[in-house]
């Protein structure tokens, strides 16, 4: 069996090579990430990198407490992993087997298959279906009742509809498996997430610091469940996946949640006007609830990325294969990021 590979987009240097330009002029418009650099960590970071000839503590104690003073939970409750990417790897680990059932929407994140791929599980995907992308409650509902595993991105990667409170209780209430609600984008809909992970058993609620705290670059996330769920998942753990320097980085945003608030509230204001910018130039621009918008193009949609890669301008595509094949996706960045990237699509589609 050829198990499927996350296939990312060519690196920052590949596309700087190829477009004859500096490393530094690329943007990344395809990433989610958050665009302002990390200037506060530089001290940080020198501090944590003198002891690095030492391992760092297995249990992460430290991002546990943090993670749970954060939310209100116990530590017992939070398991820390190396982005919410591990953490997905190990959830299907944890509960899937050989043969067994998961279910998940399409379009979404693609590395929920590629987990349940690794382990050999089955999927059944439920599909949203444009325009709207709505998502098929009762479709996945019926799905969710034969599912060891159910896979829910909320709000949803790569449409950016989000999944109101309502619907996601009532696929947890469907199904006697487990429902992983991978949060990335939580903090741009202001879900926290802990008060129904003290409800349902059931539950693991994945957050990352990747997004809205622009660590991508340390790759720290962690799980919220009940504690039971959680040492299932420490069981499949790596002993040292997350490095000493990005503990010390998730301790301290995790008590600073004003740098995630400022970076979202400017982020959306910042995508109501990249929104507004691509209907401009024809665009069918989909709403959103994270900081990303996903565009119809057309069929030209491959030929235009490559233009704008041309330009050092890297946008999301998806495969003319695939029922995105006319779609992009336009990470939210700075206005004067966003700006350049309206004004290479006008030049572009002259």
């Amino acid at each position: 069996m050829t198990i499927p590979r996350y296939k990312w987009q060519p690196t920052t240097l590949e596309i700087a090579a190829a477009a004859g330009i500096d490393p530094a002029d690329v943007i990344r418009f395809d990433h989610n990430t958050t665009p302002w650099p990390t200037g506060w960590a530089v001290e940080l970071v020198s501090e944590a990198a003198a002891t690095l000839n030492e391992y760092p503590g297995a249990s992460y104690l430290g991002i546990r407490e943090a993670a749970a003073g954060r939310h209100g939970l116990e530590p017992e409750q939070i398991m820390p992993g190396a982005g919410a990417d591990e953490l997905i790897l190990l959830a299907a680990r944890a509960f899937l087997r050989p043969g067994q059932r998961s279910a998940m929407l399409t379009p979404t994140y693609p590395l929920y298959r590629i987990a349940c791929a690794q382990v050999g599980a089955q999927i059944t995907e439920v599909a949203a279906e444009p325009p709207s992308f709505e998502f098929p409650i009762d479709a996945m509902l019926a799905a969710a009742r034969d599912a060891e595993v159910v896979w829910l991105c909320v709000p949803n990667n790569p449409t950016g509809v989000d999944i109101v409170p309502e619907v996601v209780e009532a696929v947890i209430a469907a199904t006697d498996g487990v429902v992983v609600v991978d949060a990335a984008y939580a903090e741009f809909t202001g879900a926290d997430w802990a008060e129904p992970v003290e409800r349902h058993s059931n539950l693991i609620v994945l957050r990352t610091l990747s997004k809205a705290f622009a660590l991508a670059g340390a790759r720290v996330g962690y799980a919220m469940a009940h504690p039971s769920l959680v040492d299932r998942l420490d069981a499949v753990r790596p002993p040292g996946s997350i490095s000493s320097i990005s503990v010390e980085l998730a301790r301290l945003v995790l008590g600073r949640p004003e740098l995630a608030a400022r970076a979202v509230k400017e982020l959306e204001a910042a995508r109501q006007r990249l929104a507004v910018g691509l209907a401009a130039v024809g665009f069918r621009v989909l709403p959103s609830a994270a900081n990303f918008l996903l565009c119809e193009v057309g069929p030209t949609a491959m030929d235009l990325a490559a233009s704008l890669r041309g330009r050092g301008m890297v946008v999301r595509t998806f495969g003319a294969e695939t029922a995105l094949g006319e779609y992009l996706r336009f990470t939210v960045r700075s206005p004067e990021q966003n700006e350049q990237l309206l004004g290479a699509l006008g030049e572009v589609l002259l």
